[in-house]
């Protein structure tokens, strides 16, 4: 159809740019949302990528942080006083461990420590896994429970992300009383196939 002078062709509406680019960056964020929760989820995948990078060094695994016990917490902590077999007076202490790292752990040790006031009137380091409850230990002299304590968690199974794994330790002849316990995470390795974090100061 032929035009005619002073006749106006109405112009299509065009797409606003913002739209555009918001579309684009909602798009980026759901993609690298899923690629996070990938990685997280598949840490020997993530390793294994991250050292194909050109990054010099191991720094680039996941379980090569020095802070690796700093991401993990401790929940929940309690104490009681209880009597053994022989009538030894114990005061056991018990806390939570919580693993807030991204890579799964294994031999968790806990360091614990008795104050009597201000005094500082014990100390012990116990590997976690292995707590006792307290019908079991009624029945233990302090000569076995001391045994019991040496001996290494029965069960080596990972601690994952998110996981939690209850640490207890048990003092006895403490030479004065005890009104406060204090526990502080001492160490945890990263399963095998990941470096050592210790090893790596600088990652």
């Amino acid at each position: 159809m032929a035009r005619r002078p002073r006749t106006v062709v109405p112009q299509e509406p065009r797409r606003s740019s913002i739209w555009t680019a918001l579309v684009l960056l909602v798009s980026l964020v759901m993609t690298f949302s899923v690629v996070t929760v990938f990685m997280v989820r598949n840490h020997a995948w993530t390793d294994e990528f991250l050292s194909r990078l050109p990054v010099p060094g191991p720094a680039t695994s996941l379980a090569a942080d020095p802070s690796l016990t700093g991401q993990m917490r401790i929940a929940t902590s309690r104490a009681w006083f209880t009597k053994l077999a022989d009538q030894t007076p114990a005061l056991v202490a018990e806390t939570v461990v919580v693993n807030d790292s991204l890579v799964p752990v294994r031999n968790v040790v806990v360091e614990a420590t008795v104050y009597d006031g201000e005094e500082h009137v014990g100390a012990a380091r116990v590997s976690c896994g292995k707590p006792v409850s307290n019908r079991l230990l009624g029945r233990l002299r302090r000569e076995e429970l001391r045994a019991l304590r040496d001996l290494a968690p029965s069960a080596t199974r990972p601690l994952a992300t998110g996981e939690k794994l209850r640490c207890q330790v048990a003092f006895t002849g403490l030479k004065s009383g005890a009104e406060e316990v204090t526990f502080r995470i001492s160490s945890a390795e990263p399963l095998p196939g990941h470096p050592d974090p210790l090893l790596y100061p600088g990652g």
